[in-house]
């Protein structure tokens, strides 16, 4: 469902639902099983969502769980990787 929301609206979708983390870093927010779950993502050019990291969110866990996110942005950004490499 959240997944849909994020694809039908893109960069319009606001809190609750998505957060901004640091520059072009993003979360999808919500639940499953009554857990925290948190998608992070960034919005390429062309307005492509790429998925990065899934977990489940906790206070202790929170900063490197962002971090390997920005880790794997960055990683994305500079091997150049885009979602028009293999035809969906």
């Amino acid at each position: 469902m959240h997944l849909d929301l994020l694809e039908q609206r893109g960069v319009h979708l606001g809190e609750p639902y998505t957060r901004q983390l640091d520059g072009k870093l993003r979360e999808l927010r919500f639940y499953c099983g009554g857990e925290r779950v948190r998608i992070t993502y960034w919005i390429a050019s062309g307005r492509r969502i790429i998925m990065l990291t899934v977990f489940r969110k906790t206070r202790m866990q929170e900063f490197a769980e962002v971090e390997r996110a920005r880790q794997a942005m960055k990683r994305c950004q500079a091997e150049g990787h885009t979602v028009d490499e293999e035809e969906l």
